[in-house]
């Protein structure tokens, strides 16, 4: 069976979608995180506040640097290359 290898743009690309789909899953956990030591200490409401605050920031922030990454590469934000009917361009083209 014969190994099929991307082009290096293709495959950068993948990875950045990757990285987005990864985003709100992380946040998630962290989210989560102030809720398994709730019972075992005593914790202020304001510094949870703040702490899921700066969670959602990190996550809107990481979302807008992968998105302009994305924007970056051939085909921009819409294109997909492994997709049929993509405009992103490909590698082998002058």
């Amino acid at each position: 069976m014969p190994t099929t290898f991307l082009a290096r743009e293709t495959y950068r690309r993948r990875r950045i979608i990757d990285a987005i789909r990864v985003v709100p899953i992380v946040a998630l956990l962290l989210f989560m995180l102030p809720m398994l030591g709730a019972a075992q200490m005593a914790r202020s409401t304001a510094l949870a506040g703040i702490y899921l605050f700066a969670v959602w920031l990190a996550a809107i922030l990481a979302t807008a640097l992968i998105t302009r990454a994305l924007a970056g590469s051939p085909g921009g934000v819409g294109a997909d290359p492994l997709e049929p009917g993509s405009t992103a361009p490909d590698e082998t083209d002058p």
